[in-house]
């Protein structure tokens, strides 16, 4: 199986996500990842260490971000973009993917933004 980023809807609330997500620009795309990286990669120990609480929680379980989590979420992924190099030593092979998939991910959470009062991001 693989993992994927998605906006979701907040409860009792009407929105399109599909159309939401189809804002999203090319090359970026809804792919998160194998279903593997959760514990290779997101559950890795460095994850944690670089203070991404929510990226390390994938390792055991699905993320869902509403609200100020939307902006704590972006701010880990910019932590992780900005240490790919402590990554690469400690979790081998996974620069590449590590841009690609939070480069979908940034996308998806700056769409959900613009709408967080009705839309937050899932990833799982």
């Amino acid at each position: 199986m693989s993992l994927i980023v998605s906006i979701i809807k907040k409860r009792d609330i009407i929105v399109d996500t599909e159309l939401l997500e189809a804002q999203v620009p090319e090359p970026h795309n809804n792919l998160f990842g194998f279903e593997s990286y959760r514990e290779k990669l997101w559950g890795n120990d460095f994850i944690n260490e670089l203070g991404c609480k929510m990226l390390y929680s994938l390792g055991s379980t699905n993320i869902y971000a509403y609200d100020e989590d939307l902006d704590k979420l972006r701010s880990e992924f910019l932590i992780l973009l900005d240490n790919l190099d402590g990554v690469q030593l400690h979790i081998d092979d996974f620069r590449d993917f590590i841009e690609f998939a939070a480069g979908n991910a940034l996308e998806m959470i700056k769409i959900a933004l613009t709408e967080k009062d009705k839309v937050g991001i899932a990833i799982w």
